[in-house]
């Protein structure tokens, strides 16, 4: 399939720290997957939505195309992400 080599399941190196106490790293990690997951969660009801209110099947619209947003939606999506991204990270760098 690949002619690439299989990456390494671990990093080498110690983590990199960016608080004085590493808790907090840790909070901010499990605080950044929490955000993804929910990132993730919302776009894939973003794309039930539109499919739902557009009546998109695979019988109206070619499998491939079916998962794409259009231009429109996903712009106004990826703004949506901006902005989320912004709020999340709005404690940590404005201080």
């Amino acid at each position: 399939m690949s002619d690439f080599p299989p990456l390494p399941q671990e990093a080498r190196g110690k983590r990199p720290v960016f608080f004085d106490d590493p808790a907090i790293d840790t909070l901010l990690g499990m605080l950044l997957e929490l955000a993804q997951a929910h990132w993730v969660a919302r776009e894939r009801l973003a794309r039930l939505e539109h499919w739902a209110a557009h009546a998109v099947t695979s019988a109206t619209v070619p499998f491939d195309d079916c998962y794409a947003l259009p231009a429109e939606a996903a712009a106004r999506l990826a703004a949506e992400r901006d902005s989320f991204v912004a709020r999340l990270f709005a404690p940590v760098t404005k201080g």
